[in-house]
This record gives C-alpha cells, sequence and structure tokens, in this order.
C-alpha cells in the first residue's frame, strides 16, 4: 500500500512542479477561494471579477456560476467556458443545460437580456488535460474558476490545488484570484489556522466544549522551532495525550512532556525514524518516553499508547524532514489526512513552511467580505 501511495505522490509532484518557479519569481501569492456551494461561488465572482476581466471556467455546466461570471466581465470582457464532452448528452450534469444565451443557438437569443455570445468563448474537450492548451501561449486570464466535481469528477482537493497551482505557473502575468467549488478543499480553509495569527492572538481557538461545532482537526502550520514551541502553551491542556511526530533527539518532546504533565494524568510519545536519533534521546531525556516509529505507519502510531487507554491523540506535532521546506506540499497533506482519520486529534501542529504558505493563500469563502484595495486594483 505504501509503494503505491508514494507512486501517486511522485505523479501530482510532477504535476505541480511549475507551483516551484511561481513561488520563487515573487514574493506576492494567488489567493485560492474554497467555496462549497455555487451560491459562495457567485459570491466569490461579484468580489474577483472585474469587468473587462478575461476569466477561464473549468468544469463549465453554462448555469448560474457562468451565467454570472459573463456578467461580471462585461461585453467588453472574456469568458471562456470548458468542460469535457459527455458520452451521453441528456444524463447527469448536462441534462436540461440551457446553452441558448452563451451560444446563441436561436433566433430568440439575439434579442435576450441574457445574450452573451459577445464575450463567450466555448469549448468542449475531448479530453480532460486538453485544459492545457488553452492557457499557453495566449493572453493572460485574470482569474480561474474551477468546478472540481464537474471538470475532474469526484470532490479531489489535492487535484484542484494540482491544477490552480500549474495554472498560475502557466500565465505570464499572476491571476487575481483562483475560485474553487470544492466541499473538501473548503472545510480543510476552515481548518488551517495560520500559526503567526494564532501567537499574536488574531485568532482564537475554541475550546474542548465548543470542538463539536468547528471542523477538526485544527491544522497549525510553523516554521521555525520557536514558533513550533511556542505554540504549546496555546494548545495544549494538562491531562492531553499528545505525540510528537520526528522528535530528532527529543527537546521538543519534553517540552511536551511537561506541558501535559505526562507524569500525572497526561501523556507523551515522542517517535523518529532513526534508531540511533531515538536511542540518544533516551539517554538525553530518560524520563520521557522515545520509540521508533514511521510517521506513515498510523496504526504503529496508535499502538504505542499504554494498554487500555483510549484510542487516538488530543495533538499531534509533527517536525519531519522533507516536509518543512518549501516544497512537500502534496505529502504533508496526504499525511495530516492520514493522520486525522486515524488519530483523530483535535489539532495537528506541523513545522512546514510549504503549509505555512497554504495557510496564507488558501481562505474559505465565507472569509470573503470586500476586496483590498490591491485586489480591485490589479490587472
Amino acid at each position: 500500500m505504501r509503494s503505491h501511495l508514494s507512486t501517486t505522490w511522485v505523479f501530482w509532484l510532477l504535476v505541480i512542479k511549475n507551483a516551484s518557479s511561481f513561488s520563487s519569481r515573487t514574493k506576492n501569492f494567488v489567493p485560492i477561494i474554497a467555496c462549497k456551494s455555487t451560491s459562495e461561488v457567485c459570491k466569490a465572482i461579484d468580489v474577483y471579477v472585474n469587468a473587462d476581466d478575461r476569466v477561464l471556467e473549468l468544469g463549465a455546466q453554462l448555469s448560474d456560476i457562468s451565467t454570472n461570471l459573463c456578467q461580471a466581465v462585461g461585453p467588453a470582457g472574456n469568458a471562456v467556458l470548458v468542460d469535457v464532452k459527455r458520452k451521453d448528452a441528456t444524463s447527469g450534469r448536462s441534462k436540461g443545460r440551457d446553452t441558448t444565451p452563451f451560444l446563441g443557438t436561436s433566433p430568440e437569443s439575439e434579442n435576450s437580456s441574457a445574450n452573451f455570445v459577445d464575450r463567450v468563448e466555448y469549448h468542449e474537450l475531448d479530453q480532460f488535460d486538453q485544459w492545457r492548451e488553452l492557457t499557453k501561449g495566449k493572453q493572460s486570464y485574470q482569474v480561474l474558476i474551477l468546478d472540481v466535481g464537474s471538470m475532474i469528477g469526484g470532490d479531489l482537493y489535492l487535484s484542484a490545488l494540482s491544477l490552480a497551482y500549474e495554472f498560475i505557473g502557466n500565465q505570464e502575468h499572476l491571476p487575481r484570484a483562483i475560485i474553487v467549488k470544492s466541499k473538501v478543499l473548503n472545510n480543510l480553509a476552515r481548518r488551517i489556522v495560520h500559526s503567526q495569527r494564532l501567537l499574536d492572538g488574531t485568532i482564537k481557538l475554541p475550546k474542548k466544549d465548543e470542538l463539536d461545532t468547528f471542523p477538526n482537526p485544527i491544522i497549525v502550520p510553523c516554521v521555525g522551532v520557536n514558533d513550533y514551541r511556542k505554540t504549546i502553551p496555546i494548545l495544549l491542556e494538562q491531562g492531553d495525550e499528545v505525540i510528537e511526530i520526528g522528535s530528532h533527539y527529543g527537546s521538543t518532546t519534553t517540552i511536551l512532556h511537561d506541558a501535559v504533565k505526562a507524569e500525572e494524568d497526561g501523556f507523551c510519545v515522542g517517535v523518529d525514524i532513526g534508531e540511533k536519533i531515538i536511542a540518544a534521546a533516551k539517554e538525553r531525556y530518560p524520563h520521557v518516553q522515545f520509540e521508533v516509529a514511521d510517521a506513515w505507519d498510523t496504526l504503529q502510531l496508535l499502538k504505542l499508547k499504554p494498554p487500555g487507554a483510549s484510542l487516538g491523540y488530543d495533538a499531534v506535532y509533527a517536525d519531519i524532514g522533507g516536509l518543512s521546506g518549501a516544497h512537500g506540499l502534496l505529502e504533508s497533506l496526504a499525511l495530516i489526512d492520514a493522520i486525522s482519520r486515524a488519530l483523530e486529534p483535535r489539532v495537528i501542529t506541523i513545522k512546514s513552511l510549504c503549509m505555512k504558505r497554504l495557510a496564507s493563500q488558501l481562505i474559505p469563502c465565507s472569509s470573503v467580505k470586500r476586496r483590498s484595495f490591491e485586489m480591485l486594483n490589479r490587472v
């Protein structure tokens, strides 16, 4: 199973290789607006799409989203609507589709107030991968709108992020925003918390008894060991059960051990894949539990709990080589997903630059209230 997953991650890393050049050539970032419904996509269009814009909609259903987009770009703008050909044009997503306002397929459409023929390019692709041809060697787009389920099939949020980064990398000029319709990505956007906002008090996390109304687990990406450790008194309480994955020589694990009062009613264990590293940690801090374990072997991580203990952990801290830098976003998300399902923590703190960048970039539509001056005036 692990070898199969590794092959999948390598594939997606190749898909998003353009994201590396994007991040290296600019300090700015393109906001990715995660929407859970059609109405939220329409709200995001109202916020981020200007008159005269050129906008690409992937997974265009020629319905409310396409209509709002065409109205937003105006007669001088350009809405490039793209979908994949369906074998049965009358089934499922294509059923009841009215192409008249967009393609002008009837005489009545010429006199209709909802006639968008003057601003629409419509493409039905034989294969999904052909969307790339619409972004190469052409005028740049100001906004991308992506309906994950419609274009890709299924709410595949890793695929959506991969496509978004590749789109950004293909543009000569940075787009203003990426608008994605994905319930899974929206859920992630609501759970990921920028560590700086947590540390400066801008964001207040819910208490334990309030977590039922908050999507779990909360994800806190950090950069640098100082911020990583500063989150401990904010996120942990006495009696918590915590595991540090990638404990190295045990310095942070010892702080976690003391924070949860592991020698009283809490539990703390540090794990690392290196046997020599764990041996050194045990010698340095004999009062703290350290074990050799693989981050991806979540069953093994569960078995580290003492007999009779409850399943799972309250908190997970992760400091894993290869995930802490600017790259490794998909591996980080895959690990977080595996940990979330198996260990069921209320919070995951991960030392990762790429995840911290994502925390700045990924925005739930519910948080979008108004455009900043910079956004309104970007081309």
